[in-house]
């Protein structure tokens, strides 16, 4: 039963948190901390999880992603409410939290002094993309189930994820690898070069892709069926209901957790993709994704860590990814790796090393001129130690 059971601590986890946000002071920021803290640790102790036996009831395994919706749902309110003044308690929260705990969470928060609410904001990063990116990127990948795709479209609109589930599902996973996939950072490029680049790309490739959909159906792009002007109504309908419970600090929150969640989806994808080449139309192979075995974030992402065999086949759930774990390994685990990624020297020093041994074992020949070109823009000296670099290599390796 703790096979099934474990999938549930990602949204138990982000609703603890939310109600210790009532509590004002270091209770806005102390539980996302130790959770970050404590990933990172726990999957450096435990040992990788290579489990594929089948799971047979695969509704509780649903069950646990269908609670990504009122998770980010009780997020949102327990972030609004913590930034609201006064006596404001709009729905009656606070005095809820009052007569259940004894605590006057309505003075706690008039106590709390204003610094808290940087850290709260830096590590709501984590827990912001946990309440329903993470089961929202499985949920849209189910795209013969509409209940599914719709509970993950919403999860994700409620912190402006409008893109991210159209471009993924329809862009990411035809073109990772290649220069036209927004999620692949090239290499020597640090998080903060990835990042304006990629949101920009997600955007207009979404975009395009939605277009392409409707023009295919004869309806304008003006149409009630696009799903992207769908999505940002619901966006901008969770705006307003900020505005409403916490005023203009409310509406500018909303704004900071949404390029918040962004970020941290694109970090993940930064870690998963970094540095990758692939010949545009070429079969995307399990190699031309980082993958992860550990056992703590494998819980908490829904199995993204089997990153490989997601992307060898998309369709495949959560629940039946196997480890691959012959294919090419992100540094540390998913959470430290994660980590590593805001610190440009030392992500670097991670993954160079990583990169040349996907040269050597995993890059296929055809693919060494493109591998050359990439490690000369990336302008690191350590990369032309690549194999695909060789003077041999370079005579005989022609895309074809």
């Amino acid at each position: 039963m703790f096979r099934y059971l474990r999938f549930f601590f990602g949204p138990v986890m982000v609703m603890v948190i939310s109600t210790a946000m009532y509590f004002g002071g270091i209770w806005l920021w102390l539980p996302s901390l130790l959770q970050i803290s404590f990933v990172a640790l726990l999957d450096q102790a435990f040992p990788y999880d290579l489990d594929e036996r089948p799971y047979q009831q695969s509704w509780l395994l649903d069950l646990a992603l269908y609670l990504s919706l009122p998770a980010t749902l009780w997020l949102f309110l327990s972030v609004m409410w913590a930034v609201g003044s006064g006596t404001q308690d709009p729905l009656g929260i606070g005095a809820l939290m009052h007569s259940l705990s004894g605590v006057d969470v309505v003075a706690a928060r008039a106590d709390t002094a204003w610094y808290h609410y940087l850290p709260m904001c830096v590590v709501l990063l984590i827990t912001a993309t946990g309440a329903g990116g993470l089961a929202g990127h499985e949920l849209t990948h189910r795209t013969s189930r509409p209940f599914d795709l719709w509970l993950g479209r919403i999860s994700m609109a409620i912190l402006w994820g409008v893109a991210f589930p159209i471009e993924h599902v329809y862009g990411h996973h035809a073109y990772v690898s290649t220069p036209k996939d927004p999620a692949t950072a090239a290499r020597g490029d640090s998080l903060y070069q990835h990042f304006p680049k990629s949101l920009y790309r997600t955007v207009t490739n979404a975009w395009e892709i939605e277009q392409a959909r409707l023009a295919k159906l004869g309806l304008s792009f003006w149409s009630t069926r696009n799903a992207l002007l769908r999505m940002s109504l619901v966006s901008l309908c969770f705006t307003l209901l900020a505005y409403t419970l916490a005023g203009w600090a409310g509406v500018l929150l909303h704004i900071v957790l949404s390029l918040e969640a962004k970020l941290a989806l694109e970090a993940l994808n930064y870690i998963e993709h970094y540095g990758l080449v692939r010949l545009a139309g070429e079969p995307v192979q399990p190699r031309h994704s980082w993958n992860c075995n550990h056992s703590v974030s494998g819980v908490l992402t829904y199995n993204l860590t089997r990153h490989s065999h997601h992307h060898a086949d998309a369709q495949v759930h959560f629940q039946d990814l196997r480890s691959f774990a012959e294919q090419p390994q992100m540094p540390g685990g998913f959470m430290t790796a994660f980590v590593s990624a805001w610190v440009p020297w030392l992500w670097r020093k991670r993954i160079a090393p990583k990169l040349l041994t996907w040269d050597r074992e995993q890059a296929s020949p055809r693919e060494y001129k493109l591998i050359h070109e990439a490690n000369l823009r990336s302008g690191w000296p350590e990369l032309m130690g690549s194999v695909a670099s060789a003077p041999q290599n370079l005579h005989t390796a022609r895309p074809a």
